[in-house]
């Protein structure tokens, strides 16, 4: 456990040594006569505590407050902290809506990836504790922590586990797996130990922000660790160069029916673009050949012509059934006489 604060370290020494205690001592908070906590402290369990003396959150979680949250699935902080959705919709993927994207569960109003998050991994509610992530709906140590009684750490800013389990660091600071005195050039002390928080995928711009399972920091910003030659569009990863909802640019769908070939829509090969919808001039009815040439009812496109559908035959009328039609009787042109009716291809009496 990182080292008291001055302040609160003198408020348990004088409530320890019965000096006396009140409520109105600064570092008391969250019950309604408290007063508020000093700036740049917040209350956590009735104590202010340093902001940068909080205790990390799990991956994927950002702290709002006091309060670690997913803003990719949580109502309340939708996208980002304090931005609530309205009554009724639920946030999915960061975005206040009526219902969840494909492929995530509702847990009440967030919508979540149950296989990968710390919230709710594996079943909605189950939560990963700090600093672990949740892998096929289990939690589990993220890589490059290590499990240290338990807990996962980051045995490179660990104050508690320097370099090693249990290789604490005393009143000193963690940086690179070995105690210091105070924070190199660029880092920031986060608990007690010294982070990088552009890079820091355990503090992402601020401490104790963790990115989720494949993400990465750059910038102090979380993104998705996609592979070479796919970029992060609406937080998935996509190829411009060959995703249909996303050709191109982010966000560019291609049409009904349409691929992405090098970063263009177009229509699969054999098919052409009529009406705004890939179709195969060789079988359809509405473009049979060509564009806009529609078949009758009751012919279908057959290389590109339209002809009669079986059983029917094409005669001069139109398409025919020489078994029963009685002006084309057997063949085209065979009319039956007064009184007959055609059956079979015969003409007949009824």
């Amino acid at each position: 456990m990182p080292p008291l604060p001055r302040l609160l370290l003198l408020v348990v020494m004088t409530c320890v040594t019965g000096l006396g205690c009140t409520r109105t001592t600064p570092s008391f908070c969250g019950q309604p006569d408290d007063p508020r906590c000093p700036e740049d402290t917040v209350c956590v369990e009735e104590r202010c505590v340093p902001r940068d003396q909080l205790p990390a959150c799990a991956l994927g979680q950002t702290r709002c407050e006091t309060a670690c949250v997913d803003t990719r699935s949580d109502a309340a902080h939708c996208g980002a902290c304090d931005t609530a959705c309205a009554e009724g919709q639920v946030c999915s993927r960061g975005r206040c809506t009526e219902a969840c994207a494909a492929g995530l569960t509702q847990c009440e109003r967030g919508c979540v990836a149950l296989e990968s998050s710390t919230a709710s991994c594996g079943t909605c509610g189950t939560a990963c504790s700090s600093r672990e992530s949740c892998e096929a709906g289990t939690c589990a140590c993220e890589p490059p922590l290590s499990a240290c009684d338990g807990a996962c750490t980051d045995l490179g800013s660990d104050g508690n586990n320097c370099g090693a389990c249990g290789n604490g660091c005393g009143s000193g600071l963690c940086q690179d797996g070995e105690c210091v005195d105070s924070c190199g050039t660029g880092l920031r002390r986060c608990g007690q130990g010294c982070v990088d928080v552009q890079s820091d995928p355990f503090n992402c711009g601020t401490c104790g922000t963790g990115c989720g399972s494949g993400e990465v920091c750059v910038g102090g910003r979380c993104r998705l660790d996609c592979p070479v030659g796919s970029v992060e569009c609406d937080g998935t990863c996509a190829n411009l160069t060959s995703d249909a909802r996303h050709c191109g640019t982010c966000g560019n769908a291609c049409g009904t029916g349409q691929v992405c070939t090098r970063g263009a829509c177009a229509c699969p090969s054999g098919q052409a673009e009529c009406e705004g919808q890939c179709v195969d001039l060789r079988t359809s009815t509405r473009h049979c050949g060509a564009c806009g040439r529609a078949c009758a009812p009751d012919e279908t496109c057959t290389n590109s012509r339209c002809q009669c559908a079986a059983p029917l035959v094409f005669c001069a009328s139109g398409c025919v059934d020489l078994s029963s039609d009685a002006s084309n009787c057997g063949t085209c042109g065979r009319v039956c006489g007064t009184g007959l009716v055609c059956s079979d291809g015969l003409c007949a009496f009824p």
